[in-house]
């Protein structure tokens, strides 16, 4: 029903999953179905909450994690 986000773990912004945000997954059939525990999710390389997702300058960088592998 799911399908895994993190192939390669590195994002198509060029940063690794662990670089995003990481919800922590509460659905237990995604969890079953991935075996992924988190849900990668707006990059925080150069700054998270308001600047979260954002580049150094302020502009935007990427805010939702897309592996690189995805084809996506």
């Amino acid at each position: 029903m799911y399908e895994k986000k993190i192939l390669s773990g590195i994002c198509r912004c060029g940063h690794s999953w662990e670089d995003h945000h990481l919800g922590v997954v509460m659905n237990e059939d995604y969890l079953r179905d991935t075996g992924e525990a988190y849900f990668p999710q707006e990059c925080e390389f150069y700054g998270f909450n308001e600047t979260g997702g954002l580049d150094a300058e302020g502009k935007s960088h990427c805010h939702t994690y897309v592996d690189k592998d995805s084809g996506k």
